[in-house]
């Protein structure tokens, strides 16, 4: 029958072989080191939409509500508003996603997916992809920027997006300089803190289910 766990115990039992966790955490952190050289890193190209709200073209005073109360113009109105941005640019997707595999044949729709990143701050949205090859990443960007500013026009004007929404196209993708993903350090840390991790579990079993001395009769 195993000893039950006793927490002072194990505590120093661990930092008795604290050179076992030491040298895990090493050999993690080395390993990721190595991964990184053979994982290739990537270019990230980054285009910005901006979208907000026209207070003055809102119409507070005919805001009802199903009972014909007067509705007021809350945050999540607000949002809701803006998420037009999202929309279009998901709208314009397969499209883009097309045409990055006319650059890259052997993108599939599984890693296009990862790759791209659709992010709001405030009133920015960021539209972002990344690729080995800069140039790749840029020009999948900027085609998909250009498809999702002519959707949110056309939302605009049919009614599909609201009037007092100011919308604006900031700046399509500069050309990557450096790359940006699978940084070397982040994967460094994030193997030396598994090692780490894995050097305490080992620790800990050997001590709970390791063999045990004999006791003299």
């Amino acid at each position: 029958m195993q000893d039950m766990f006793d927490p002072i115990k194990t505590y120093k039992y661990l930092l008795q072989r604290w050179w076992v966790i030491v040298i895990a955490a090493f050999i993690g952190g080395l390993f990721a080191y190595g991964f990184s050289f053979i994982k290739p890193e990537k270019y990230q190209a980054e285009a910005i939409f901006n979208a907000s709200i026209d207070f003055t073209e809102v119409n507070f005073e005919n805001l009802q509500g199903a009972g014909g109360e007067p509705l007021t113009f809350t945050q999540y109105d607000e949002d809701l508003a803006l998420q037009v941005v999202q929309r279009m640019l998901l709208r314009t997707k397969n499209a883009a996603f097309q045409y990055a595999q006319s650059l890259d044949p052997s993108l599939d729709v599984i890693t296009f997916n990862e790759n791209q990143q659709i992010r709001r701050y405030h009133a920015i949205w960021y539209l972002r992809y990344r690729h080995q090859d800069p140039q790749t990443a840029q020009a999948i960007v900027n085609y998909w920027a250009e498809k999702g500013w002519e959707a949110l026009q056309a939302a605009q004007q049919n009614g599909q997006a609201e009037e007092f929404v100011i919308l604006d196209l900031v700046s399509k993708a500069d050309l990557p300089q450096a790359p940006l993903y699978y940084n070397r350090n982040t994967l460094i840390i994030a193997g030396t803190t598994i090692g780490f991790l894995t050097g305490i579990l080992a620790v800990d079993f050997s001590q709970r289910f390791g063999a045990k001395p004999k006791k003299a009769n």
